[in-house]
C-alpha cells in the first residue's frame, strides 16, 4: 500500500472518530459511536434477496456493526433501535418512505428517550419446581443463535416455510431463557452447546410457554411502540438503509 494511500485511511478513520451520539436505554446514558461506513451498508443491504435466512444474516450483520461501532459488549437487544435509528439519520437523513408515506425519524429518536422500559430484564418464573430465570440477551448471545439459525435453514431452495417457522419459534423462545432449575439441578443455559439448549426447551412443560411468550411479547412491544410513528411502523431491514429510503 502506497504512503499517500495509507495517510488518506488515516484521515478517513479520523472521520469516523468525530462519531454521534446515541442514547442506551439499557444504561440510561449516552454514549458516542462510529457511524456507518460504505461497506457496512453494502454488508445490510446484500441480504435483501435471501427469504428468511437473509433476515437471519441481516440481524447478525446489524448487530456485529453496532459491537464493532460501539465497542461495548454487553449491550442488550432493545439497545439495537437507537443505534440503528441514529446510525441510519446520520448517513442517509431523519426522512424515511415507506410505501406512499414519508416518517420523521427524529419522532423515532424522541420516543427512545422518552419511552420507559415496561419490564423487568430479568424475570422468574415457576411451574411446580421447576424454575426458569428469562432475561433479555444481549446482541453477543442473539448473534450465538442467529448463526445456529442460519445453518439450520441452509439454502432458501431446499427449505420449506414450516421449517422456517419452526427454527424461527424455537430461536426467539431459547434467547430469552437464561437459567433452568429443577430440584436443585441448575442448568446455566449460555454455557450449554445450542443443540442442547433447544433440546431442554423443546421438553419444558406446555403450561410455562405462555409465560414465556408473555415476558417476549413485552420486550417486543417496546420496540413496536419505538418505531411508530402515527400510524405508520419503521421497519428495520435491509431496505432501511438502502439510500432511496431517504429520497
Amino acid at each position: 500500500m502506497s504512503n499517500d494511500v495509507s495517510k488518506f485511511i488515516s484521515k478517513l478513520d479520523k472521520l469516523r472518530d468525530e462519531g454521534i451520539e446515541v442514547f442506551v436505554p439499557s444504561k440510561q446514558e449516552t454514549i458516542t459511536v462510529s457511524p456507518l461506513n460504505l461497506k457496512q451498508q453494502k454488508d445490510l443491504i446484500s441480504s435483501v434477496l435471501d427469504g428468511v435466512k437473509g433476515t437471519l444474516d441481516f440481524s447478525r450483520t446489524l448487530n456485529n456493526i453496532i459491537l464493532d461501532n460501539s465497542g461495548i459488549d454487553d449491550l442488550k437487544i432493545f439497545d439495537k433501535i437507537p443505534f440503528t435509528i441514529s446510525m441510519r439519520v446520520q448517513a442517509l437523513g431523519t426522512k424515511y418512505i415507506t410505501g406512499e408515506d414519508k416518517v420523521d425519524l427524529q419522532v423515532v429518536l424522541d420516543n427512545i428517550k422518552k419511552t420507559k422500559l415496561q419490564f423487568k430484564q430479568e424475570k422468574i418464573i415457576e411451574y411446580k419446581n421447576l424454575k426458569i430465570n428469562l432475561a433479555v440477551p444481549t446482541l453477543k448471545e442473539e448473534n450465538a443463535l442467529l448463526k445456529r439459525g442460519v445453518s439450520d435453514l441452509g439454502s432458501a431452495e431446499t427449505t420449506n416455510y414450516k421449517e422456517e417457522v419452526s427454527v424461527l419459534y424455537m430461536l426467539e423462545m431459547v434467547k430469552y431463557i437464561k437459567e433452568l432449575e429443577i430440584e436443585e439441578v441448575a442448568v446455566n443455559m449460555p454455557d450449554v452447546k445450542i443443540t442442547d439448549r433447544i433440546n431442554l426447551v423443546e421438553k419444558l412443560p406446555l403450561a410455562i410457554y405462555t409465560d414465556i411468550a408473555d415476558y417476549i411479547e413485552a420486550v417486543t412491544s417496546y420496540n413496536t411502540g419505538l418505531l411508530t410513528v402515527g400510524n405508520n411502523k419503521v421497519s428495520i431491514d435491509a431496505l432501511f438503509f438502502d439510500s432511496g429510503s431517504a429520497e
